[in-house]
């Protein structure tokens, strides 16, 4: 099982699909792991070099010394990329892993396309969600999320719901530097595909479409019959958008 040590973490990464081909990195969600692109995983391993990897603390990752955050998601995942020599690569990120992404693309040159699937980006849009959020416990894990949980106890090495439901709740109410990207995903260079279920709960149409205040480049789409987890719901109009908008980048 490929792992890289970085920071007291053994951090989990597994590669498929094309070796010749453009490097992607896979980045998912919270309380998920590498497994939240099951849906579109194969076809992304016909055209790309895909780099599945589970976030510190999340599926076969464990959890290590640092505090996770969005700023150290994106930081391991440039240590990954890094010891896996790659020159450039694009970065694919659901939810938690999108958000980490516009950090990654921000700050790193070597990436050359970003798609985000339910990815909110601005600190302001916690207001509608602020109270849940402050208000998680393992037992409503348990019980709205049941299967994620079923999966990252059965998967992770040192399975310890308690503390990773205090760093989701944490890094979720993070507004200070090393979270959300806000105006700062203004850095981000690279052309942008982000994407919403039209049901999400968690990430609005108004939020998706404020981006084009910072990234006015950027490919916006409102996938219908899909919630949060677009990818799973709806992978086939994913899919579609996402060859179109490699048509554009590759």
């Amino acid at each position: 099982m490929p792992t890289i040590h970085y920071q007291g973490a053994d951090l989990f990464y597994r590669t498929g699909g094309k070796s010749d081909a453009p490097a992607m990195l896979l980045l998912h969600g919270g309380l998920g792991s590498a497994q939240d692109f099951a849906a579109i995983l194969p076809k992304l391993q016909r055209y790309f070099f895909v780099i599945e990897a589970d976030t510190r603390g999340h599926g076969r990752s464990t959890r290590g010394t640092a505090v996770p955050t969005y700023a150290q998601i994106a930081d391991d995942a440039r240590h990954i990329v890094q010891a896996l020599g790659l020159d450039e690569y694009h970065v694919f990120g659901f939810s938690d892993g999108g958000i980490a992404a516009y950090r990654l693309a921000a700050r790193d040159e070597r990436v050359q396309s970003v798609i985000t699937v339910g990815a909110s980006w601005h600190s302001r849009q916690l207001e509608p969600v602020r109270e849940m959020f402050e208000n998680l416990t393992p037992a409503f894990f348990r019980e709205n999320m049941a299967r994620q949980v079923a999966v990252y106890e059965a998967l992770n090495p040192q399975p310890d719901l308690d503390t990773l439901t205090a760093d989701l709740r944490r890094m979720w109410l993070d507004i200070s530097a090393s979270g959300y990207p806000n105006e700062r995903i203004a850095a981000v260079k690279a052309p942008v595909l982000a994407v919403r279920g039209e049901r999400d709960g968690l990430f609005s149409l108004s939020d998706l479409a404020d981006l084009h205040s910072c990234l006015p480049e950027a490919h916006l789409m409102n996938i219908p019959f899909a919630r949060h987890e677009a990818i799973k719901e709806q992978p086939e109009i994913l899919w579609a958008a996402v060859k179109a908008f490699y048509v554009l980048v590759l």
